[in-house]
């Protein structure tokens, strides 16, 4: 890798520790540069500011979701073991974002949350509607459910409760919060062997042992 492209990363790489952990409102280029021990010039030879960095790394971390969601509807598991696993993955992912980074991106990029939320919107929509057409054909989803009231509901539900000023003010984390919602409108979706199903998954994930 040029020697351009390994500094560029050696900034991104440090600023998504940092930002996902602080935010990016309270941390100033000097700590970032001082942090790298680079100039001020350097970072913005790549970028333009502190809010170039942040989208930049949310736009990959966005795409490492949607790489991660797409992989798992391509498998070849049944469709509630296929919840199970995006359930995991988008915990385990979203987990790493603090609700103060939310906070910094909402307030001081509000065009750009915008961007996120509809990015969740659209992925998790396509995403539930796949597992639901597939769950279905498998038996272990109820086919005379509305699919678009679900739909409108559990999204609904997430961009609700998964917002920085809620988070913020309530012990439950953002992985948490995802996972429950998600969990609690399948159980309602699934039929009796789709349910065994998804609790037998559930149970094995939290005790692996």
């Amino acid at each position: 890798m040029p020697e351009d492209d390994l500094t560029k990363e050696k900034i991104l790489a440090h600023c998504q520790g940092r930002f996902f952990k602080e935010g990016f409102v309270r941390i100033t280029v000097d700590e970032i540069a001082a942090d790298l021990t680079i100039s001020k010039k350097t970072f913005y030879k790549y970028f333009s500011s502190k809010e170039d960095v942040v989208q930049q790394i949310m736009e990959r971390f966005m795409g490492g979701v949607r790489g991660n969601v797409e992989r798992i509807l391509l498998s070849d598991k049944s469709a509630v073991e296929k919840l199970s696993d995006i359930i995991t993955m988008l915990a385990a992912n979203v987990g790493r974002v603090s609700p103060t980074l939310g906070q910094d991106i909402k307030r001081r990029l509000p065009e750009f949350w915008k961007h996120i939320e509809e990015f969740r919107r659209r992925r998790l929509s396509d995403a539930f509607e796949r597992l639901i057409a597939q769950g279905i054909h498998e038996g272990t989803m109820r086919p005379g459910m509305n699919k678009r009231v679900f739909l409108m509901s559990v999204i609904g539900a997430i961009e609700r409760v998964v917002q920085p000023e809620v988070l913020a003010a309530e012990s439950f984390s953002m992985s948490e919060a995802v996972s429950e919602i998600i969990s609690i409108f399948f159980i309602g979706a699934v039929t009796a062997q789709g349910r065994e199903q998804f609790e037998q998954l559930q149970r094995t994930t939290i005790n692996p042992n």
